[in-house]
């Protein structure tokens, strides 16, 4: 569509829209006042207009030729629009010369006279989405909550809204917190905003001085007790500190005179004239909360601002919208209860048979139903006062699709409304819609407005715009390009957890709890950041108990998800069953009987093993590990029964020589067999039993073969004791012992002089709080130090391996998992890996009293990996950015970078490692390469 047409598009809806404000008289009416207005052109004709050409006027049929013949037309429109509603819904609506530039853009259409496209042409794709003309109205918010101004377009919500006033109403007498209880993109806050709060300014309570009851709207934030003292003054110096003696001076600069963002809503009670009451004597030191004084100080200093703000007879409302946030932002949790328990004495009436202060509706995701239950003022609002706002009726469903499109004149091509309500409802319970569809349904509906055609959205804009599918695409990849690599990890590993595979039927929606997604997570951090991203962008619904798909249409619209599930179908299979009989397992205490054995413990841990454990459950890693284990044990049985064989052929070379012979036989082939079935899944075992054929028959050619060639072979001794995945092994200085870092949460020391028979040395290594990615030993091999995921590093005195002392207390600087630990050569000099982004140093002159010295600063992702140069003068660091940086460390107190950073990777750097002379340096990447 070019700029011309869409000129004569909005000139159109222009029109539509000032013919909707003037009650949608009949036309042949407006005709009959324009002949009435006795109107003359240029040429002194009389001005006529028949009501088929007000009728293509308002379609984009046509344009009048002479600006006399709509001027007429508007004289007839603007006084009826205007004494409807005084201010226009739209700037400039009633404005003559804004009509005049708008019917010139629309003129200058060299198709402007000509009739509209045929029903075949409308159908082709358009070229184009026309951009927003000033002075045209969209009526969809796509995904974002209506607001206060959007009251207008806010439809299929009335029965709600009135629900919520009742509940209100019934609160002025009794008091007490209401709560609105809706799931993710149910539309708590669009109730609020647009529903709510015109409702209650539309009310005029008797005797309330012609003001109009005020209405004080916020969101908790990470300092909800500051934000909710911002707005009523009088409330500062209920909860001031010694610390905070002015709750209400602070953040002033990064806010708005209302204390709000730009872009939120601000309360309707206006600022307090003048400087706040002054505080007596009792109000000088602040009451404990949860005490009655604490409760009537609250209602004191609420009752004063009420009084002052709006009259006794209309109550005012504190609305705190995304009450959830005081869980989510603030980690307070004395600061959590204050703000509940002031919120509760607000609304409490001040003795029997008095109204309460103020009346407090809180709008929270149902999510934190189970939280909520945590404090009693809440819990009684939930058992008392609460509402549950769930799925529109088919009828509000369609109310909600057509009423915001007529609001402004626009109208639904015939069918339209049908196909997105069935399209809507189809994947709902009882053909109802899901909870959290609504947000996706606006941004569809804004994509149809963008493709509007002569005031009309069509079958053809919808289509084009993808329907519901296409805004779940649109959305979901914006969510997906936010998150960090190990956050996108996270989260394609929760939406294939939500997605059920069938062996011969379509992927499908299923259900998971978000304790459960946590629990079962191997980064419960990435996970839940990945799902309130998921949240955020409506993709992901979380209700009370459940976690799940907003919509089906994601599973087939996305295409990043869709590869993901179609990618390799049988490994996904797999995985599902693998997690599936995980959490079976779980649930009945562990039952070894449950374990995989024989072929299916192979399928599954070949597939582990090619996929890594990164897309895999928690309880699905404990599962198969459990499995592998219990074959271990078998094998160990099997060896012990092989021993036996062993000794029995001993026993045999005592007795008789034919009775010593024959039963040599059957040992021998007996050893043999077992040398044959452990050849290729334990070769250690089956060289040993290979030795044991050659010591029962020197000379048999078959068996000297055999052991020759496994001469050359790498032999392999297990080392059990771990009981979960070990990231990381390293040799002390002199090569006796060995430090192993576990997922258990552990550091275990092994006594290796005999590398044929390691042995553990004392009890595992204990103190970290998570996982553990690393342990060293100083180049002395007289401390070893440890760090994982905790954030901290711990350092042991070993020089009694048997008897480690913990020396000294953690270090810690808040910089999140801790990747990675290098020892400079001369041992004075400790640097970390760390997830904030940095190499941080310590001194390590004194084992006992380490000291920081600051931190290496340049990269802008997580930093994995970390090395000194032999000579330790030069450090290298390689991280999620795909660069690795370099630190001159001649004096590690005072490093300095150099200036050349290596680039080249195009994923991020697993390690980094210099070569024995230190003129050479090796990084390996996720981009399956190495570089030199």
């Amino acid at each position: 569509m070019s700029s011309d047409s869409g000129a004569r598009t909005a000139f159109a809806e222009r029109l539509a829209l000032l013919y909707k404000e003037a009650g949608n008289p009949p036309l042949k009416s407006v005709a009959d006042a324009v002949v009435r207005l006795q109107r003359t052109d240029e040429r002194g004709r009389p001005v006529r207009v028949s009501a088929q050409r007000i009728s293509d006027w308002r379609r984009a049929k046509n344009v009048p030729a002479q600006f006399a013949a709509l001027a007429a037309v508007l004289h007839v429109l603007i006084p009826d629009a205007r004494r409807a509603r005084p201010v226009p819904v739209s700037k400039g609506l009633y404005d003559m010369a804004r009509w005049q530039r708008l019917w010139e853009r629309a003129v200058a259409d060299p198709v402007g006279e000509r009739p509209a496209p045929s029903a075949e042409e409308e159908e082709g794709p358009p070229a184009e989405v026309p951009a927003a003309i000033p002075g045209v109205v969209c009526p969809y918010r796509g995904l974002a909550s209506y607001r206060q101004q959007d009251a207008r377009w806010f439809f299929g919500r009335e029965r709600s809204t009135d629900a919520l006033v009742a509940q209100l109403r019934a609160a002025e007498a009794a008091g007490g917190l209401i709560v609105l209880v809706g799931a993710s993109g149910a539309g708590k806050s669009s109730l609020l905003n647009a529903g709510l709060v015109p409702a209650l300014r539309a009310e005029a309570p008797d005797g309330a001085d012609g003001r109009t009851r005020g209405v004080l709207q916020l969101v908790p934030g990470a300092d909800p007790l500051t934000e909710l003292a911002r707005h009523i003054p009088e409330l500062a110096q209920v909860v001031a500190t010694e610390e905070e003696p002015a709750a209400e001076d602070r953040g002033a600069d990064e806010m708005g005179t209302d204390g709000r963002a730009a872009d939120e809503p601000g309360p309707d009670v206006p600022e307090a004239d003048g400087p706040a009451p002054v505080p007596t004597a009792a109000d000088v030191l602040p009451a404990e909360p949860g005490t009655p004084r604490f409760a009537h100080a609250v209602r004191e200093a609420v009752t004063t601002w009420a009084e002052r703000e709006t009259s006794p007879a209309a109550r005012p409302v504190v609305i705190v919208d995304q009450f959830e946030e005081a869980f989510t932002l603030g980690s307070d949790e004395a600061d959590r209860r204050t703000f509940i328990q002031l919120l509760h004495a607000a609304c409490t009436p001040t003795g029997p048979g008095e109204p309460p202060p103020v009346l407090v509706v809180l709008g929270i995701r149902a999510d934190f139903y189970e939280q909520c239950l945590g404090y009693p003022e809440l819990a009684d609002a939930l058992q008392h006062r609460h509402m549950v706002l769930g799925p529109l009726t088919t009828a509000e469903l369609r109310e909600a699709v057509t009423g915001p499109a007529k609001a402004v004149g626009l109208e639904l091509e015939p069918g339209l409304a049908e196909l997105i309500v069935r399209e809507v409802s189809a994947d709902g319970p009882r053909g109802t819609h899901d909870a959290g569809v609504l947000p996706l349904l606006s941004h569809a509906l804004l994509a149809t407005w963008q493709r509007r055609k002569a005031g009309r959205l069509t079958l053809a804009g919808y289509r084009a715009a993808g329907g519901i599918q296409g805004a779940v695409a649109a959305t979901a990849e914006r969510a997906w390009s936010s998150l960090d690599s190990e956050a996108r990890t996270a989260a394609r590993l929760l939406l294939l957890r939500l997605v059920r595979l069938g062996e011969d039927t379509q992927a499908t929606r299923r259900r998971g709890t978000r304790h459960q997604l946590a629990k079962e997570s191997t980064d419960p951090g990435k996970t839940e950041e990945s799902l309130e991203t998921l949240v955020r962008a409506r993709l992901v619904t979380l209700d009370a108990e459940t976690v799940e798909i907003t919509h089906e249409a994601l599973l087939h619209a996305w295409p990043r998800l869709r590869e993901w599930i179609d990618e390799d179908r049988n490994d996904h299979l797999v995985r599902q069953r693998l997690e599936e009989d995980g959490r079976a397992w779980e649930g009945s205490n562990r039952d070894s009987s449950l374990l995989y054995r024989g072929s299916r413990l192979e399928q599954a841990h070949t597939w582990a093993r090619t996929a890594g454990g990164t897309y895999l459950t928690r309880s699905a890693v404990e599962f198969l590990a459990a499995s592998v284990g219990l074959r271990r044990r078998t094998v160990w049985l099997r060896r012990g029964a092989v021993s036996a064989l062993v000794a029995l052929a001993v026993l045999a070379a005592g007795t008789a020589v034919v009775a010593w012979q024959q039963r040599d036989d059957a040992v021998f082939e007996q050893v043999v067999t077992e040398a044959d079935r452990f050849q290729y899944t334990d070769p250690s075992l089956s060289a040993q039993l290979a030795l044991v054929a050659h010591h029962l028959r020197p000379h048999d050619e078959a068996t000297r073969n055999r052991l020759l060639s496994v001469v050359n072979a790498p032999l392999a001794t297990p080392l059990h004791g771990h009981t979960g995945a070990v990231y990381l092994t390293s040799f002390s200085p002199n090569g006796r012992l060995l430090a192993t870092a576990s997922y258990d949460r552990t550091v275990r020391l092994w006594d290796v002089r005999d590398r044929t028979r390691p042995k553990p040395l004392g009890k595992p290594l204990t103190g970290h709080k998570s996982w553990v990615s690393s342990a060293v030993f100083s180049p002395d091999g007289h401390t070893l130090a440890s760090a994982g995921d905790d954030g901290t590093v711990r350092l042991w005195d070993v020089r009694d391996p048997r008897h480690p002392r913990p020396l000294g207390a953690p270090l810690s600087r808040d910089d999140g998992t801790i990747y990675l630990l290098a020892f400079s050569p001369d041992g004075r000099t400790l640097a970390t890996a760390t997830e904030g982004r940095v190499v941080r140093l310590w001194d390590m002159s004194h084992p006992h009293r380490p000291k920081a010295l600051g931190a290496l600063t340049g990269h802008t992702a997580a930093v994995r990996s970390v090395a000194f140069s032999p000579d330790g003068r030069t450090l290298a660091a390689g991280g999620d950015d795909a660069t690795v940086r370099l630190w001159n460390m001649a004096d590690p107190r005072h490093p300095k970078p150099i200036d050349k950073v290596l680039k080249g990777h195009k994923d991020l750097i697993h390690s980094v490692a210099f070569s024995p002379d230190g003129r050479t340096l090796a990084s390996g990447s996720a981009d399956n390469t190495i570089r030199l």
